[in-house]
């Protein structure tokens, strides 16, 4: 009884086994994958068409920071004011720069007074001066080759040798000793004292005139005439300069240097007294302001941002490397901006000649420019990019 009570069993179950083996099992899906295809960039080719992912970005944003360090005497804007190019923003404390404004601008107009220019006047005459006579001495290095001018110093040495011993000869004879003892013995004594001093300058004349001068002396007079000649220049330079006449930028001189050096410290003082504010490079909007009344600040330490948010353009986020070829410098674009659920056209104005990394995904920015803001449109907000490829 037991065993065909276990058979009945097996018979059963083998019959609900085969027939679930007759019914028709559910069919498991097939995922097919595009080959190639990358699951991190979303840039992808359409029918005539590149797409891909962009942001809204601010054509010019500035971080502003002084030069140097200083306390902040008034903070003139505060964040989301609009400001025009050149506006002053932040101002420093001020008072040494002034100073030394002051100090630069005495120090130049001592040098331009009319004090100075009537000495200037007469380091040009005088210099002329000098000239003439370093001229003067190189000319005389050829004398020795004018015949007729060395017979006539020779002649004139000849005659002061005479005098000189007619002199000599008449004192002596009322001359007896060392001293002179009358009026006549003193008139003698300076008679011959004359003589004496006309040969000797005779004698230097005519030894000047008649042998040829070494190179050494030569070179000395060439020398101390072309040092005449450059300090003459030098000195109607100057004048030139505190005149207001025109000037060749080469020119040099001592005193045409002091004068440049003083220009240049006010030129300085000028700049030093400018970095105590910080200025507006372009009109647009303040994004950001760190500064109070008060603090003190270093040198580099941004202060006010400011955003160019009336020019805006578009860049990609993830140009794919297989699409990029398909832009082009001047390629018209749609954006469909997400925030706004409108549509803006630009231009392809810039490729990025270098590659980022998007996932596994070779990636390249491109800047779109736009024609025209919608209302509402702001930096940050998320486009989507079509490249219109004319396929």
């Amino acid at each position: 009884m037991k065993s065909k009570l276990f058979l009945s069993i097996i018979l059963a179950l083998a019959l609900v086994a085969c027939g679930a083996g007759t019914k028709t099992s559910t069919a498991i899906p097939t995922v097919v994958l595009a080959d190639n295809a990358s699951t991190s960039a979303a840039s992808a080719t359409t029918a005539g068409n590149v797409t891909a992912s962009g942001v809204v970005v601010i054509d010019r944003q500035v971080s502003l920071a002084f030069k140097l360090a200083g306390n902040i005497t008034l903070v003139k804007v505060k964040a989301g004011d609009q400001v025009q190019a050149g506006q002053v923003l932040v101002q420093l404390d001020d008072s040494a720069q002034q100073i030394q404004l002051e100090q630069a601008n005495l120090a130049l107009h001592e040098l331009s007074s009319p004090e100075a220019i009537a000495n200037a006047r007469l380091a040009v005459t005088k210099a002329q001066e000098d000239g003439i006579n370093a001229q003067y001495a190189v000319n005389n290095q050829q004398y020795w080759k004018n015949a007729a001018l060395v017979q006539d110093q020779y002649a004139r040495l000849v005659i002061a040798k005479d005098n000189l011993d007619k002199a000599q000869e008449a004192y002596d004879s009322v001359n007896g000793g060392e001293y002179i003892n009358n009026a006549d013995e003193a008139s003698l004594y300076q008679a011959l004292y004359n003589a004496k001093k006309a040969y000797d300058d005779a004698q230097y004349y005519y030894s000047l005139y008649s042998q040829a001068p070494t190179q050494r002396v030569v070179d000395e007079a060439q020398a101390k005439l072309d040092l005449a000649n450059a300090q003459l220049k030098n000195a109607q330079d100057y004048v030139a300069v505190l005149t207001g006449g025109s000037v060749d930028p080469a020119a040099s001189g001592s005193a045409l240097a002091a004068f440049r050096q003083a220009q240049l410290a006010l030129q300085t003082a000028k700049n030093n007294l400018a970095a105590t504010q910080l200025v507006a490079p372009f009109a647009g909007q303040v994004a950001e302001v760190n500064a109070s009344v008060g603090d003190y600040v270093a040198p580099g330490q941004v202060l006010v941002v400011v955003s160019d948010v009336g020019h805006l353009h578009i860049e990609t986020t993830d140009l794919s490397e297989r699409d990029v070829p398909g832009v082009k410098i001047g390629q018209a674009v749609t954006g469909s901006v997400k925030a706004l659920n409108q549509d803006v056209a630009g231009k392809v104005t810039v490729i990025s000649p270098l590659a980022d990394k998007l996932g596994g995904d070779v990636v390249y920015k491109v800047t779109i420019s736009l024609d025209g803001l919608p209302a509402g449109l702001r930096p940050g907000m998320s486009v989507d990019v079509r490249f219109d490829t004319g396929q």
